[in-house]
């Protein structure tokens, strides 16, 4: 499903927001169409390319 540009902006701004003041540990491609940036503090950032479609996802830290 197509976004809308307003709705493109807010989920790049709270993407920013979860991910603002962390360091890079790790990068990994997956797939072609995939790539996964792990922080330091152990949060994910998913991003996969399926055709004319970019999903995002963020997994947070693992709770000790």
């Amino acid at each position: 499903m197509k976004q809308n540009q307003e709705s493109l902006e807010e989920e790049a701004a709270r993407a920013t927001e979860l991910l603002r003041g962390k360091a890079v540990l790790n990068v990994w491609r997956h797939s072609d169409g995939e790539v996964v940036i792990q922080f330091n503090d152990g949060t994910r950032f998913f991003a996969s390319a399926l055709n004319d479609n970019l999903e995002l996802s963020i997994t947070g830290a693992p709770v000790c």
